[in-house]
């Protein structure tokens, strides 16, 4: 099974998603990033594009970020803080 860290997805005033990711891929600034459990701290930029999470299970949930945002990545915790989202259909 592999390792997995704590998700939360906010849009303002809301929380749109939060749960257990083993993976979890996002349009950066620079080129899509990934990230897995225990990665280094970081913050980032995002720009429009697919955000994609991966549970234990392997399950993947596809998300569209409509606008910029930023990602934050600390203790085994991603925040990402978001204006708009498309959710999965």
């Amino acid at each position: 099974m592999a390792a997995s860290f704590h998700v939360t997805v906010a849009l303002p005033g809301k929380v749109e998603y939060e749960g257990e990711a083993a993976s979890l891929v996002v349009p950066a600034a620079l080129g899509y990033l990934g990230i897995l459990a225990h990665h280094a701290p970081i913050v980032a930029g995002l720009t429009p594009g697919k955000i994609t999470l991966r549970d234990a299970a392997g399950k993947i949930t596809d998300f569209t970020l409509k606008s910029n945002g930023f990602l934050e990545f600390s203790g085994n915790k991603a925040t990402l803080m978001l204006d708009s989202l498309e959710l999965p259909a």
